[in-house]
């Protein structure tokens, strides 16, 4: 329960502090990720994610201390908002479902990577602590600003240099 309310105290204070705009009319959302990727960008992409045959909105994350591509697709159903996180050596989803927002290993029909390879680059104790991000409904901005706050926690550290 301590560790809930901690990470929602994180995520109400990560929102404040690191967003500084809106994506919209071709706007980027900023902040600072407060972890050694340094602030981010997101901006939308010119190119779309293709998933299930279709083309979703897709979103580039980029971070100020890492040169890996960063691109991010959005999911919407009915229910549920998926986050389709891809770099060139690791994938990832964030889901927003059952009034509950977190991390998921990545769906195999959206899997583009090999899954040992993935899941060697991952921090099982980042994955495992990022179950729960919070609760209720966000916007999709706080959504996003969430995921590059969060995001970095995944890499092992050994692999953090080659992102």
């Amino acid at each position: 329960m301590k560790t809930r309310v901690l990470i929602l105290t994180v995520c109400v204070a990560l929102l404040s502090l690191g967003v500084n705009a809106k994506i919209r009319d071709g706007k980027a959302l900023t902040g600072n990720s407060l972890t050694e990727f340094g602030k981010y960008t997101i901006v939308n992409s010119d190119v779309p994610m293709v998933l299930d045959n279709k083309m979703v909105p897709t979103y580039n994350l980029m971070y100020d201390d890492v040169n890996s591509p960063i691109r991010i697709g959005v999911l919407k159903d009915k229910d549920c908002t998926s986050f389709i996180i891809r770099s060139d050596e690791f994938e990832v989803m964030y889901q927003c479902q059952k009034h509950v927002f977190g991390v998921k290993k990545i769906d195999k029909k959206y899997q583009t990577l090999p899954a040992d390879a993935n899941n060697e680059k991952m921090d099982k104790v980042g994955y495992y602590a990022q179950r729960v991000i919070c609760q209720n409904p966000k916007s999709e901005d706080e959504l996003l600003g969430l995921i590059a706050c969060y995001f970095p926690h995944l890499i092992n550290e050994e692999y953090q240099a080659s992102f």
